[in-house]
C-alpha cells in the first residue's frame, strides 16, 4: 500500500483519540510543516520520522526541531 498524503489524512481522520486539538492548531501546525525543509514527500518529517498529519493532531504533540 502506497502512503500517499490522502491516505494519511483519511487513517488520521478515523483514529478516535479524545486528546486531540482544533482544527485551528492543526491547520497552523500543518502550514508551519510544509514550509520546513526537513519535511519528506509532503507527509514525513525526516528528523523524527512521524507522519505529520498524525502528529499535529495531538496535543500532546511538538515539533522535534521546536517549530510548533
Amino acid at each position: 500500500m502506497d502512503m500517499t498524503p490522502e491516505l494519511v489524512q483519511e487513517m488520521a481522520e478515523q483514529e478516535e483519540v479524545a486528546d486531540y486539538v482544533g482544527d485551528e492548531i492543526v491547520e497552523k501546525r500543518l502550514s508551519i510543516c510544509k514550509k520546513c525543509p526537513r519535511l519528506i514527500g509532503g507527509m514525513t518529517c525526516a528528523d523524527c520520522g512521524c507522519f505529520v498529519q498524525f502528529r499535529v493532531r495531538h496535543k500532546t504533540a511538538a515539533c522535534i526541531n521546536g517549530k510548533w
